[in-house]
């Protein structure tokens, strides 16, 4: 038998700290103001830009509802868009 202790925790996941910023908050901050820039010197309008980011925004926001279990959340953000939409 080895009488070496291991130093690892049980659990790998990093502790979160409020306050903290991670590198997923810095990417969505980052990505749409992007990619807007990149679309409107491509030449697409701006009257087209902004809704698309929209519906991509709120397709990720779904995706994480989904994921944490909020079907409620999900049906309220559906009925939005399609509200929107019309």
């Amino acid at each position: 038998m080895s009488s070496i202790k291991s130093t690892q925790s049980a659990d790998p996941s990093p502790v979160f700290q409020p306050g903290s910023i991670s590198t997923t908050h810095v990417a969505g901050v980052v990505a749409f103001p992007t990619l807007g820039t990149v679309m409107a010197m491509g030449g697409m309008p701006v009257a087209d830009i902004y809704p698309l980011l929209g519906i991509c925004g709120a397709i990720g926001v779904s995706a994480v509802f989904a994921a944490s279990g909020g079907r409620r959340l999900i049906g309220n953000l559906a009925a939005l868009l399609l509200r929107s939409g019309q």
